[in-house]
């Protein structure tokens, strides 16, 4: 899917880089970094350091809510562990994020492969074989955690809370839902404790790379891919084969180095992943603090000068990366 109105830009930031710093100083370090962003890009990603050998950050999720109540533009699409977080409490995280940024939020699956996934279970301990090790068991793992967090922003209708004085129901019960999902690893009886968020369907993310299992990719709304304009394509290919029905949004990291290219590198870099179905850009910064002001003041506004990348959008997450309207699965099957 490409944008109309010109490439959508955001930051990808990694929430474990000031773990080494005291609580309070990662706190206002992300706050000030994100106000610096806050109407210069369309989003930031939060890549939650958990289960990294050395990651020892601030929970993404909590900080995402702590840091939209502070900002008031940007796109915040925080990181999740899905195989080792339970998915009700993702998805009414993520779904009190979309209120508290009035429809700004996202959510990006973190998904672990083994060896991740051995050094989180020799950080808290095997639980009767929690969390997995084998490959594919995380993989179906990751899949069923994103439709039951999707299928549980579904359990509440839009109109369900009624606040009726007269009857003293706060709640239409019928437009509630039980989720029902009973998968290998767990199951989730539903509803929600949250209404529906503003956007229905807060954005989903994930990053893919080819000659991956497409499956978790091709089960989310934004594809974060490696700048290999060849690869792009074949990625899209494989992603687009599993499910050719879901509307999805393309975006090609751009990796910003500690020693940055030239201007004119990244414009042309740029120019050459334009052509192969991008809806848009992350740059992923290896120094925010050192790389913030070369990207604001210098990269961004010749990106937009000279490139195809259109100014900062407006409105609902999903909008600005052209998705359509979220659906309800239980009022669309009724």
């Amino acid at each position: 899917m490409t944008h109309p109105n010109g490439l959508r830009v955001g930051i990808g930031l990694d929430v474990g880089a000031q773990s080494r710093n005291p609580r309070e100083a990662q706190k206002n370090f992300w706050q000030a970094l994100v106000a610096r962003f806050d109407t210069v890009v369309d989003f930031v990603t939060l890549e939650d350091g958990f289960a990294h050998p050395d990651g020892d950050g601030l929970d993404a999720v909590l900080l995402a809510n702590w840091l939209a109540a502070r900002s008031g533009h940007v796109g915040i699409i925080p990181g999740a562990a899905v195989n080792f977080l339970e998915p009700f409490h993702v998805s009414t995280a993520i779904a009190t994020l979309d209120f508290v940024s009035e429809g700004r939020a996202g959510f990006l699956v973190q998904h672990y492969d083994g060896s991740r996934a051995v050094h989180a279970r020799q950080a808290i301990g095997v639980l009767n074989g929690f969390p997995a090790v084998e490959s594919s068991a995380l993989r179906q793992d990751a899949l069923d955690v994103i439709d039951v967090v999707r299928g549980l922003w579904d359990s509440w209708e839009d109109g369900a809370v009624i606040r009726d004085r007269e009857s003293q129901r706060f709640l239409d019960g019928s437009k509630l839902h039980y989720v029902n999902f009973r998968g290998s690893g767990f199951q989730v009886l539903g509803p929600s404790i949250t209404p529906r968020p503003p956007q229905g369907q807060p954005v989903v993310a994930a990053a893919y790379r080819h000659g991956e299992d497409p499956s978790i990719a091709s089960a989310a709304d934004i594809i974060f891919l490696r700048p290999d304009r060849l690869d792009i394509v074949a990625a899209i290919g494989a992603i687009r084969a599993v499910d050719k029905n879901r509307a999805r949004a393309f975006i090609a990291d751009v990796v910003i180095d500690a020693a940055p290219k030239s201007v004119d590198d990244y414009v042309a870099e740029l120019g050459e992943l334009a052509g192969s179905g991008i809806a848009g850009i992350r740059l992923a910064l290896s120094d925010p603090a050192a790389q913030a002001s070369y990207v604001i003041d210098e990269l961004i506004p010749a990106l937009r000068a000279r490139s195809s990348v259109g100014p900062v959008a407006t409105g609902l997450l999903r909008g600005r990366f052209g998705l359509p309207a979220a659906g309800n699965r239980y009022t669309n099957a009724a």
